[in-house]
């Protein structure tokens, strides 16, 4: 599958982050944009791209089992050759996680074994994550519509993982904007995200 927006740093790091955007704000975004810097900041090698639905500038996705955006994923983790990496980070934005949790749930344990994950809008009731057993990082708005924190922690409750870590962001929507929309706490929700 060819993927023209693919924007990959390549760094001597044994880090892999691979970014995926929410359904209404492709890669350029600008939360993507700071979570990319954020990334190069650090070292890690890193993959921004848009998904095929949004390249064409269709308003869905491909539909519920999201096939056309797994298969695009594969393909970015191929082309970066995400197998000499020791870790891979999947940091997904809304439909990004959800995306990125019927990845690794298609992917055997010992294969799960070198991923975690970090979701940036946690929907409650799509994003599958109850059964990986890695490392799960979410930073929620605390008015996000699919829930704040304490929602998403009772509707993790019986999940697998031993290692999730819960951060909510104080007056935020679901894109980390406020009352009037405006994106005002995404620099918060990135400064948490420096800290994972």
């Amino acid at each position: 599958m060819n993927i023209p927006s693919l924007k990959f740093v390549k760094n001597k790091s044994d880090t892999l982050d691979i970014l995926l955007h929410g359904s209404s704000g492709g890669m350029n975004y600008s939360l993507m944009q700071k979570i990319f810097n954020e990334c190069v900041r650090q070292g890690h090698s890193v993959a921004n791209f848009n998904f095929p639905y949004f390249e064409r500038g269709e308003e869905q996705s491909s539909g519920p089992d999201l096939k056309e955006e797994l298969e695009a994923l594969q393909s970015i983790l191929d082309e970066c050759k995400a197998k000499e990496y020791k870790h891979i980070r999947l940091i997904g934005k809304s439909l990004g996680a959800i995306i990125a949790s019927y990845y690794l749930k298609s992917l055997s344990k010992e294969e799960q074994s070198k991923y975690s994950v970090i979701v940036f809008g946690y929907v409650t009731g799509i994003i599958d994550l109850k059964t990986f057993e890695g490392k799960i990082d979410i930073i929620q708005g605390e008015k996000d519509r699919f829930g704040n924190i304490e929602v998403v922690k009772n509707y993790l409750k019986d999940a697998v993982s031993k290692d999730i870590n819960y951060f909510e962001i104080k007056n935020a929507d679901h894109s980390y904007r406020d009352e009037l929309k405006e994106p005002v706490f995404e620099d918060e929700a990135i400064e948490v995200f420096k800290r994972i």
